[in-house]
């Protein structure tokens, strides 16, 4: 579809719509909003819960190594949100910011931006790398101490550079940015694991840990190469695998560098004949009776992510420029195949007339 219209009125319609959208925002804003702290979690305390009792389990996927997971009880956990490297070293990977959902327990796996934005959601209890175990209500979370994977140089083709940056991300002598904790959440009687950006073979101390869960959530195309996390999958018998870590559309940059999983999956269903469900929404609902019997059972997002009030538009009226229009000294603008705008988190349809595209 393509419309066009005077620039003039084009303009003056996205003033209106904007200030439209302020005027939503401000009105809105006048209403007492509900008390987000720690009184649910003196509730749970008092209470207790068991992790091992069977029931729905919610999981959501915000995009990346970003997984929201609800117990049958309703407590929820937050794996790894992202973020946009501050420092200004990487590139722009993500198009948007991590949304200020509210959760009881935020959880990192490892110190690089992508994985630890602890400070975005609205967190009543923060893990970051936990090593050990913590248990609140039905929800008992096993950090386990190990590495993120690291690229070794061969001694023939070895340099200054390359030897210390080799010394930085690899073990044993690594920056603390390169430890990685994998988290074990347990609820609803499922284990969840998720395995961050950890190496390919972990240390044999955490293997009887990771031994057949229920759910493996690994990193594919990126990090990990695909026979590592086939080797992964066949050494720990998870009954569910989640790819995560991939190129989502309208999510990921292009100079992320990341992948999308598509691949991976096709070759699962049609090499290794795996049992790959599609999911055509951002959440998903598991129990230990549907998951009884399953055997590397693949759950694939693809690009559907949850997109939190609060979550930035891809296109703000700064961006219209960008998005196919003509100079505004030609007094036109063409936009070719969209027929709504995003306008400060309000959805407004704006209809100029179609013509030929």
């Amino acid at each position: 579809m393509r419309i066009e219209t005077f620039a003039p009125i084009v303009l003056f319609a996205l003033s209106a719509l904007t200030f439209g959208a302020h005027a939503q925002q401000s009105k809105g804003s006048a209403a007492p909003s509900p008390v987000w702290n720690d009184n649910s979690l003196i509730t749970v305390q008092k209470n207790g819960g068991d992790p091992d009792r069977s029931g729905n389990v919610k999981i959501e996927f915000y995009g990346h190594d970003a997984f929201k997971i609800t117990s049958p009880a309703g407590l929820t956990v937050l794996t790894d949100p992202w973020r946009n490297d501050p420092t200004g070293l990487y590139p722009k990977w993500f198009l948007n910011d991590f949304p200020p959902v509210q959760v009881d327990i935020v959880l990192s796996t490892h110190a690089h931006f992508d994985h630890d934005a602890v400070e975005r959601p609205s967190g009543l209890v923060v893990l970051e790398r936990l090593v050990g175990e913590f248990k609140l209500g039905d929800i008992e979370v096993t950090g386990l101490a190990d590495k993120h994977q690291c690229q070794s140089t061969p001694d023939d083709r070895s340099d200054p550079v390359s030897t210390n940056l080799q010394v930085q991300t690899c073990p044993p002598n690594n920056v603390i940015g390169f430890d990685n904790a994998i988290q074990i959440i347990e609820t609803g009687g499922l284990r969840i694991a998720v395995w961050g950006d950890n190496r390919a073979v972990p240390d044999p101390s955490v293997d009887h840990y990771l031994k057949n869960v229920d759910v493996l959530i690994l990193p594919v195309e990126t990090v990990l190469t695909r026979a590592e996390v086939d080797a992964i999958v066949r050494k720990y018998d998870p009954k569910a695998v989640i790819p995560a870590h991939y190129f989502v559309n309208g999510l990921t940059s292009d100079v992320s560098g990341l992948e999308s999983a598509d691949g991976w999956v096709n070759d699962q269903e049609q090499v290794h004949h795996a049992d790959v469900r599609r999911i055509d929404r951002a959440d998903l609902t598991l129990d230990a009776a549907e998951l009884k019997g399953s055997h590397h059972r693949i759950y694939y997002f693809g690009n559907h992510f949850e997109r939190e009030s609060g979550f930035a538009p891809l296109y703000t009226p700064q961006d219209v420029p960008r998005v196919g229009l003509r100079p505004i000294e030609e007094r036109a603008v063409s936009v070719c195949c969209i027929d709504k705008l995003i306008l400060n988190r309000v959805e407004y349809g704006v209809q100029f007339g179609p013509v030929g595209c």
